[in-house]
């Protein structure tokens, strides 16, 4: 059917409608790529480095961009360093799931949750040595991201110490000073195998069963009368 002089018109513009949403869809997507490099850029940097000896400058450099583009996506070193800090925390956040001690197989849940860490840590090597490594006293927002963070953390193992005291799980114990203990043992497995001990990868089950054992049970072996 011919159409119309006002239906072509409807047509080119349509065709144009659709070019230009392709173009806009592929722009995205490099905006994308290129705000995913500087990350991984930086995030081996700074990994590496450390906040402090690492400049926009080198994070320019390593990710070949042009310190122009650099501000299109981030206005500092200090945006940069956030972002990253917000992607690990999400992360463990979003594999890290409340245990109802009552509920039947507790400590399998358990074990669940320390497994999904263990992979999110070993997925993120770069990125867990940033958060580990970094102390506070960098700039106030990131202060009160790692704060919020550890704070969460420690709200999780000593809820989780409470509740399964008091359904007979564990003993009763001092639930600040264990989850802080706990949380300080774990960081130092993870700088050890991430750091110290980068070149080879333990087994992660074995990570996780360890971290577990020690958590729930201890070193101590508890003798009978008749031992």
């Amino acid at each position: 059917m011919k159409r119309t002089g006002p239906a072509r018109a409807q047509v080119a513009k349509e065709e144009l409608g659709d070019s230009f949403d392709r173009r806009s869809a592929r722009a995205e997507i490099q905006r994308g790529r290129r705000r995913d490099a500087i990350l991984r850029a930086a995030s081996t940097l700074f990994s590496r480095q450390g906040y402090h000896s690492t400049s926009v400058a080198d994070v320019i450099a390593a990710a070949g961009i042009s310190r122009g583009t650099f501000y299109l996506y981030f206005d500092n070193k200090d945006s940069l360093f956030l972002e990253l800090i917000e992607q690990f925390i999400q992360r463990i956040m979003d594999v890290v799931e409340v245990v109802d001690p009552s509920l039947p197989n507790p400590t399998g849940r358990i074990y669940d949750n320390v497994r999904r860490v263990v992979d999110v840590v070993f997925d993120n090597r770069e990125l867990t040595v940033l958060v580990l490594r970094e102390d506070v006293g960098l700039n106030p927002e990131v202060d009160e991201k790692l704060k919020r963070f550890y704070g969460f953390v420690r709200a999780m193992v000593e809820g989780a110490l409470e509740n399964g005291a008091r359904v007979g799980l564990i003993r009763e114990v001092n639930e600040p000073i264990v989850a802080t203990a706990l949380i300080g043992a774990i960081k130092e497995v993870f700088m050890h195998h991430l750091v110290v001990a980068a070149d080879t990868e333990p087994a992660r089950e074995s990570v996780a069963e360890s971290l577990l054992d020690f958590g729930l049970r201890g070193l101590l072996r508890v003798t009978t009368r008749e031992e």
